[in-house]
């Protein structure tokens, strides 16, 4: 019985999971016109409003409220989940939380 309960809420957990992952550029809005490589030197698309870089958004934004963490602490996905999430705690707009997240996974383990 309890097997049963506790699968039951890592399925709608996984769901959740799932649905944030495959949601996250509907809620992150439009894209930028430009893409950015892991290679590229700022590792991050500039914000057309801010002119600031995916790293430089993450140290203002993140640092007021969380010691530091490094970009590899997590994988992909992980950081999609976390900075969507943040997002929405922090009010973060769409293209800085794109910039932030390409920032974190250009350093990160696939």
């Amino acid at each position: 019985m309890i097997a049963k309960v506790i699968s039951s809420y890592l399925a709608a957990a996984l769901v959740l999971l799932i649905i944030a992952i495959a949601s996250w550029d509907a809620l992150a809005g439009p894209k930028a016109s430009h893409e950015t490589t892991a290679a590229s030197s700022s590792a991050a698309t500039s914000d057309s409003s801010t002119q600031l870089s995916g790293e430089e958004l993450w140290s203002t934004n993140c640092q007021r409220c969380h010691n530091m963490r490094s970009p590899a602490m997590y994988n992909h996905a992980q950081w999609d989940v976390i900075v969507h999430h943040m997002r929405i705690r922090a009010n973060i707009t769409g293209a800085d939380a794109r910039a932030i997240a390409d920032f974190l996974k250009s350093a990160s383990p696939n």
